[in-house]
C-alpha cells in the first residue's frame, strides 16, 4: 500500500509538472495538488503568520500562495514545479532578517517558507540544524551539553542567510567565518535531486556556498561544527552624548593598534560601536556592542571601550552565549510593528583619521537630512566593527575573496549605514540618500589611500554588488560552478538576491 501510494504521488507530481507557460496562481494550484498540506492561500492562518514574521515592514509582501514544506522532498517537488514553469518568480524565506526588499519574500509569486524545518540535533561535536532554524534555537540546544558554535548574534536571526553570506560570530576574531564551521550543507539542486556537499563530496559547491548565497540552490540543511565553550563576558554600554568623539578614537586605537603592531592582536575581542541620532531628544548617541570570549582575563583589549564614560549603562556580565543572543534579540522584538529597515555597508582599512572622518560627515548629513524627512519616524545608525580571519591552512575554502595570508581581521573596518524610519513613501527618497551616503563615505576613504572593494554580503543594500567585491577569480569561480550545478540559470531567472549575472549590458545572459 505504501509503494502504491508513493507510486500514485509520483505520477500526480510528473502530470502536475509538465513544462508549462502559466501565471502564479497556476503554480500555486499545482504546488496545492502535490503539496496539499504545506501550500497555503492568502487569508490562510498560516499564509498570514508567515507575513507577520517577517521583522522589517517592507519585508511583508504578499506573494499568490506560500509553500511551507516539512521535509526536504517537499522542497524538491516545489523546485522541480517552479522550474517546470519557466519563468514563475520565488522566494526563500530562512529567517528572514535580510532588509532588502524581495529578497526573502515576493509580491505575486511563490514565497517557499522554510520555518518548518528548524529541527536542531546535537551529535558530539556537529549540530545538524534545519534552514529554518534561528540562532537562539542552536544555542539553546549546544549549550546543554556546554557547547557552543560560530552563530548569529542576535538570536532571532535565521541561520541560513547568515552562514550562506558568510557569519560574524562573537568568536569570530579567534575562529574566522561562521561559515568555515559548516562541515555540510543538505541541499536541493535546480533539477530538483538533493545532495549533500562538503570537503569531499561535491567540494567546488561546498566552497561555493559559503558566501554565494541563494545562487545554486535551496539549502535545506547545515550540519555546524561546535565545540566547548564556557561563558562569555558582554553586553551594551551606552555612553553620554559628549563621548562620541572619545569613543571613535578608542575604536580607532583598538583597530590601528593591531594594524601596525600585529602581535598586540587579540582573538577574544569582539563588538562594535554604534553612533545614531534621536530626534526626540535632539541628541547624538554613542553605544558599543562588545564581548571578551575569554572572561577569565577580562577586558584584553577592549580595556578603553569599555572603561570610556561617562556611561549612561553599562550591561556588561558574564554568562553563556545563548544569554546574550537572547538579550539582543529583545531590542529587535522591542521594535516598532511598522518599522522599516534599509541598510548598505562599505569596507576600507583602518587609519587614525578615517573613522573621524566618516563620524564627522555623517553627524553633519544627518542633520539636514531630518529637515527632508521630518515626520518619517526616522531613525539613523552609523556602525564600524571588525571583520574575521580568512580560513588557513589545510581548512576548506570560502568564497569570500581573502587569500589565506591576508589579514582583514587586523587592518580592515566594514561601516554599516543603517536607515530606519516608519513612513513607506519616505523609502525610495531614503534609499537614494543611503547611496549618497555610501559613496560619500567611499570618497572619503579614496582620499586616504584606504578604500577596499569587498562588500560584506549579509549588510549590503540591494543596489550594491557584494560577489564582484570578491574579485574576479571568486566570481569566476562561482559561475563554473553555476553553470555546473545549473545549467539553465534557474536560479539566476527566477529568484531576487545577489545573483552572479546581471545582465545589464556588462553582464551577459548565459542561459
Amino acid at each position: 500500500m505504501h509503494v502504491r501510494a508513493s507510486y500514485l504521488l509520483s505520477c500526480l507530481v510528473t502530470a502536475v509538472a509538465a513544462e508549462y507557460d502559466s501565471p502564479s496562481s497556476s503554480i500555486c494550484d499545482a504546488l496545492a495538488s502535490a503539496l496539499p498540506n504545506s501550500t497555503f492561500a492568502p487569508e490562510t492562518t498560516t499564509y498570514n503568520a508567515s507575513i507577520s514574521s517577517y521583522p522589517f515592514a517592507q519585508s511583508r509582501l504578499h506573494p499568490t500562495c506560500i509553500v511551507r514544506p516539512q521535509a526536504a522532498e517537499d522542497v524538491a517537488t516545489a523546485v522541480r514545479l517552479l522550474r517546470k514553469s519557466r519563468g514563475t518568480k520565488f522566494a526563500v524565506k530562512g529567517g528572514g532578517h535580510n532588509a532588502n526588499a524581495g529578497f526573502n519574500n515576493i509580491e505575486d509569486g511563490i514565497t517557499i517558507d522554510m520555518q518548518s524545518l528548524n529541527r536542531v540535533e546535537h551529535y558530539a561535536d556537529v549540530a545538524r540544524v534545519g534552514a529554518g532554524a534561528l540562532w537562539q534555537n542552536v544555542y539553546d540546544v549546544v549549550g546543554k551539553r556546554g557547547h557552543a558554535v560560530l552563530g548569529g548574534r542576535i538570536g532571532v536571526v535565521g541561520v541560513a542567510g547568515f552562514v550562506t553570506g558568510g557569519g560574524i560570530s562573537h568568536f569570530s576574531p579567534e575562529r574566522g567565518w561562521a561559515c568555515d564551521y559548516v562541515v555540510n550543507f543538505q541541499i536541493v539542486l535546480a533539477n530538483g535531486s538533493i545532495v549533500n556537499a562538503n570537503a569531499t563530496s561535491h567540494p567546488s559547491l561546498f566552497a561555493a556556498l559559503k558566501g554565494g548565497q541563494n545562487n545554486f540552490g535551496v539549502i535545506t540543511r547545515f550540519d555546524l561544527k561546535t565545540f566547548l565553550h564556557g561563558p562569555v563576558w558582554g553586553g551594551r554600554i551606552v555612553y553620554a552624548p559628549q563621548v562620541d568623539t572619545a569613543l571613535a578614537t578608542a575604536f580607532t586605537d583598538f583597530k590601528y593598534n593591531q594594524s601596525v603592531h600585529p602581535e598586540t592582536y587579540d582573538p577574544y575581542a569582539a563588538g562594535w560601536v554604534t553612533f545614531s541620532y534621536n530626534q526626540t531628544a535632539k541628541a547624538f548617541l554613542n553605544a558599543a556592542v562588545l564581548w571578551y570570549t575569554k572572561p577569565e582575563v577580562k577586558p584584553g583589549a577592549l580595556k578603553d571601550l569599555t572603561s570610556l564614560g561617562p556611561q549612561v549603562m553599562n550591561g556588561m556580565a558574564t554568562g553563556p552565549v545563548g544569554d546574550s543572543t537572547r538579550n539582543a534579540s529583545m531590542a529587535v522584538k522591542a521594535s516598532p510593528p511598522n518599522r522599516r529597515t534599509i541598510w548598505a555597508t562599505t569596507t576600507f582599512r583602518i587609519t587614525p583619521t578615517i573613522v573621524h572622518s566618516i563620524h564627522t560627515l555623517w553627524k553633519s548629513l544627518i542633520l539636514d537630512l531630518y529637515k527632508t524627512y521630518p515626520a518619517a519616524g526616522f531613525v539613523p545608525e552609523l556602525t564600524f566593527q571588525a571583520l574575521p580571519p580568512p580560513p588557513r591552512n589545510s581548512t576548506p575554502p570560502n568564497s569570500l575573496g581573502f587569500s589565506p595570508t591576508s589579514t582583514p581581521e587586523k587592518d580592515l573596518v566594514f561601516l554599516q549605514v543603517v536607515f530606519h524610519h516608519t513612513d513607506g513613501n519616505a523609502t525610495t527618497g531614503l534609499t537614494e540618500k543611503l547611496k549618497e551616503f555610501v559613496n560619500l563615505f567611499d570618497g572619503l576613504a579614496e582620499e586616504e589611500g584606504v578604500k577596499s572593494d569587498w562588500i560584506y554580503l549579509n549588510f549590503a543594500a540591494g543596489f550594491q554588488d557584494p560577489l564582484r567585491g570578491y574579485g574576479e577569480e571568486v566570481l569566476k569561480r562561482l559561475r563554473k560552478v553555476s553553470k555546473r550545478y545549473d545549467p539553465e540559470g534557474f536560479f539566476q531567472r527566477q529568484t531576487a538576491g545577489f545573483k552572479l549575472w546581471k545582465g545589464n549590458g556588462t553582464d551577459q545572459h548565459w542561459w
